[in-house]
């Protein structure tokens, strides 16, 4: 019965307009984001440019942030970005004096760190600035690394050349990229197929019919559930396919042999648990209320998700839906990000697995008739039916 009704499920979002609205953002997203693999190539001695990188060393970093903050009071407006969005900030004069004390705290006459300040209190010292103009700064102390953005040595292009190559086999740095991109639009395009599910049997008035069916509310939900993902995650898959075919080629190139699997593996433990929380979330909602509420709730929830990684777009995980890795390479960063990655994605698809339980005992009482929606009683002539 599970099999018969999964793939009737199938066949009913190959048919909706929903799904193709779906795919065509899905597959203009890909295009017009995701770069051509070009493939890498090995630094040479004498190049005139090896790229650039954040650095890591506390020095270099308070001199560059030093001096974009200095350059910016002189002109009295400093750049933020509140909530992901462009901002010139003109503090008060009152508001430029406490900025003036807070600099010459930290640096001295010649327009440099002092030796006595650590990084600790640097770091204290810029919080109170990105406090004062409002936040959404590069001076919070979260976000300083951004300043030191340096030029690369030779022994560095070297570095993440081999990383790149021989940890990553290249596939690896291009699938990160992949689902970086993906995530954004896998985090919000789902949740209008759930909806429309959702919707789809009270449009036609097929509630009664539905509810009388001899048939468990979990197989009911689950088969629409499972297709829907199902459904979703195809094309995601078929989109993969060419990058991971560039990957093989530049690998070949290079002297090694390339992973034809990595793309399918990112899919699987990155982009998988975003797309069940996406479906079995508006699943949960629209059963709920019986009504389009998913589209505002989980399109809010989008919307505070990728603004809270728009300031650190490489190695941003924490407990966002949509964990971001915008570059190329970084396998070191990768590498001390992965437990948290890992905790993310096994959260979200634990969340997941229980917004479908909660849907299916919904879904339950109200074939039974006794749950209360929207301040109605739904009452059905099955209404001793047994799950």
């Amino acid at each position: 019965m599970f099999g018969t009704l999964f793939m009737k499920e199938c066949r009913a979002i190959v048919k909706s307009t929903t799904y193709y609205i779906f795919l065509a953002c899905l597959v203009l997203f890909f295009v017009s984001q995701m770069e051509s693999n070009t493939g890498i190539t090995k630094p040479q001695e004498g190049q005139a440019d090896y790229g650039y990188k954040y650095s890591e060393n506390p020095k270099e970093i308070m001199e560059y942030t030093i001096d974009a903050l200095l350059r910016e009071f002189e002109n009295e407006t400093y750049i933020a970005y509140p909530f992901g969005f462009y901002k010139e900030v003109h503090p008060s004069k009152k508001t430029q004096s406490k900025i003036e004390a807070i600099i010459k705290e930290t640096v001295d006459e010649n327009s440099i760190v002092k030796d006595s300040i650590s990084y600790e209190e640097f770091e204290a010292n810029m919080d109170k600035i990105d406090d004062l103009l409002g936040g959404g700064t590069n001076y919070k102390a979260s976000q300083l690394k951004i300043n030191a953005y340096i030029p690369m040595t030779y022994e560095d292009a070297m570095k993440e050349y081999e990383d790149i190559l021989y940890n990553d086999k290249i596939s690896g740095a291009y699938a990160r990229l992949f689902c970086d991109y993906m995530g954004l639009v896998l985090a919000i395009l789902p949740m209008f197929l759930g909806v429309t599910r959702g919707l789809r049997d009270k449009r036609a008035k097929a509630s009664d019919v539905i509810y009388s069916k001899k048939v468990s509310s979990a197989v009911i939900v689950l088969s629409r559930y499972l297709a829907t993902v199902i459904m979703v995650l195809v094309p995601v898959i078929l989109l993969s396919i060419s990058p991971t075919l560039q990957s093989l080629y530049s690998a070949a190139q290079n002297g090694i042999k390339g992973d034809a699997f990595t793309y399918v593996r990112y899919i699987g433990g990155w982009l998988l648990p975003t797309i069940l929380i996406a479906v079995s979330a508006s699943f949960f909602l629209t059963e709920l209320t019986n009504g389009p509420i998913a589209i505002l709730v989980q399109g809010l929830w989008w919307y505070i998700s990728i603004f809270m990684g728009a300031d650190l777009l490489v190695g941003t995980v924490g407990y966002n839906i949509m964990p971001r890795f915008n570059t190329v390479g970084e396998y070191e960063v990768f590498k001390e990000i992965f437990p948290q990655l890992v905790r993310n994605r096994l959260f979200y698809s634990g969340i997941s697995i229980l917004l479908i339980v909660a849907t299916i005992i919904i879904y339950h009482y109200k074939r039974k008739g006794a749950l209360m929606i929207n301040g109605k009683i739904f009452k059905h002539r099955k209404s001793e039916l047994e799950v």
